[in-house]
């Protein structure tokens, strides 16, 4: 009967897909908070199989503007989604830079509210 060594280990390959480049996967390892974690064969970024952390949810961006169009302030916005103020913030102005300009019509009128704003003195 022979034994294995304990330094060589076996690969075992998964039914799961790369998000990026739809490779195979492979086991490699465990995050810190003991979850497995995988690695692509073909472009090799690790990846979990679900994320835990709720930056992570596609819909969050559109919970960002709902909750910006309403109001709340960063901070606020923050502790109701269950991420961080700089995750917020960084995430905010990825959906700003995404923003088009309108299209304006040439020889129409446009109305616009005034605004004011004060740095340290009137």
């Amino acid at each position: 009967m022979a034994l294995l060594s304990t330094t060589s280990f076996k690969s075992v390959e998964l039914t799961t897909t790369c998000q990026y480049c739809q490779g195979k996967l492979y086991k490699h390892g465990k995050s810190g908070e003991g979850k497995q974690r995988f690695r692509c064969r073909i472009c090799g970024k690790t990846q979990l199989e679900a994320y835990s952390y709720n930056a992570y949810d596609p819909q969050l961006d559109q919970n960002i503007i709902a909750l910006t169009k309403e109001g709340v302030g960063i901070r606020g916005t923050a502790r109701l989604l269950g991420i961080s103020p700089t995750t917020l913030i960084s995430r905010i102005k990825k959906i700003a830079s995404e923003i088009k300009e309108p299209v304006l019509a040439r020889g129409k009128t446009y109305e616009v509210d005034e605004l004011r704003t004060f740095i340290k003195k009137k």
